[in-house]
């Protein structure tokens, strides 16, 4: 069997189809609806330009709960047993 014509991902349904179960309904779909309806429903709804997406981070940033002021640490104690890790990055002459 040949693989789907749509995603060319997935094995067609039967050996005489050119689309998956799952590419199969989205024909279905634009055969129902009219493709022009389909693709104008996907690029509302799927694709995203950039104000959309500043907006989106915006409203997801505003969304997340602020840190309680007991769980900030404290910038002036420090721990002086804190050592320095080690790395390979600069190496000792």
């Amino acid at each position: 069997m040949g693989y789907c014509k749509f995603c060319e991902a997935k094995p067609v349904e039967s050996w005489f189809g050119s689309w998956c179960a799952e590419c199969r309904q989205i024909k279905n779909l634009c055969n129902v609806y009219g493709y022009e309806r389909v693709l104008e429903i996907l690029k509302k709804c799927c694709i995203r330009n950039e104000n959309q997406l500043e907006n989106k981070i915006r409203n997801h940033k505003e969304r997340l709960p602020s840190i309680p002021e007991e769980m900030v640490p404290d910038a002036s104690t420090s721990d002086e047993s804190y050592e320095k890790p080690k790395t390979r990055a600069k190496k000792l002459k």
